[in-house]
């Protein structure tokens, strides 16, 4: 496992803004034992190290690929040791930078059957709008009937629609330095831009799928997760749980087994606020 030294200007870097935020580099930071934030200021990406490679989950814009790769090789990892690329869901922040990752790494790209075929409808991925767009062909879909292992890292899919009609949400089992284990998850897609009337309608989506997301987002509060990650940080106040950290590799502010149930009631009610009309 590499660490990253100390760098004085960590808490810093974190205090900057831009109009521009995914050109906005973040100093990489570690989130869980085995898991890393090498996203940017405003989309997430993590790096989860396992004893059988690496595993890249989402891989934010195509334009800014280099402040991912650079984040990675900040850490001490090689990106060429990348081997499973996750994508949650086909949106172009989260998905756009795959193609050069995965030409560069040879690694297997991942994502839903479901959103696989809803990116394919025209500029149903959000291409053209201010980002360029790089075509892709997916080689596996998630099997959400069995956990996969790599190495002492438990990976679960599951599918959670709402944000697009196949985002995965992803939950991270993993061993902490004395062998206890902990439980990370991410909500695969939050955003409630995508779940308004005009935008269901847009690409002839049931309205119904609002109400999957909130059944989902009640289920999954159910159950016991000690670090929660959000796909944008700013969904799950990242940054601020972060800066109590005593360096980039102090993961243990980010461990609080409340915090997964109070982001998705925050979600949940952001959505009913749709069906209201609020």
């Amino acid at each position: 496992m590499a660490y990253l030294a100390q760098t004085s200007n960590f808490n810093e870097t974190l205090d900057k803004s831009a109009n521009r935020p995914w050109e906005m580099a973040v100093e990489p930071f570690r989130v869980a034992p085995r898991i890393y934030y090498v996203g940017q200021k405003w989309v997430g990406a993590y790096l989860i190290d396992t004893e059988e490679g690496l595993i890249l989950l989402d891989t934010t814009v195509f334009e800014n690929v280099y402040l991912l790769l650079e984040s990675i090789r900040k850490l001490g990892f090689d990106p060429r040791d990348i081997k499973h690329i996750f994508l949650s869901h086909g949106h172009v922040d989260h998905e756009n930078g795959v193609r050069p990752i995965a030409e560069y790494t040879h690694a297997k790209i991942w994502m839903s059957k479901e959103d696989d075929e809803f990116r394919k409808i025209l500029r149903a991925d959000g291409h053209g709008e201010g980002f360029k767009y790089c075509p892709y062909d997916v080689d596996c879909y998630y099997d959400y009937s069995k956990p996969m292992q790599f190495g002492s890292v438990t990976v679960q899919p599951r599918l959670t629609p709402g944000h697009t009609p196949g985002t995965v949400s992803f939950f991270f089992t993993m061993p902490d330095e004395n062998g206890k284990l902990l439980t990370a998850a991410m909500h695969g897609g939050v955003g409630t831009i995508s779940m308004d009337d005009a935008s269901l309608d847009k690409y002839n989506l049931p309205h119904s799928l609002r109400q999957r997301f909130i059944d989902d987002c009640e289920e999954m509060k159910k159950m016991h997760i000690d670090i929660a990650l959000p796909s944008h940080p700013a969904h799950g106040n990242l940054f601020e749980r972060i800066k109590n950290a005593q360096d980039a590799m102090d993961y243990t502010p980010m461990i609080n087994p409340d915090e997964w149930g109070i982001f998705l009631d925050s979600r949940i009610g952001f959505v009913r606020d749709l069906e209201t009309g609020k």
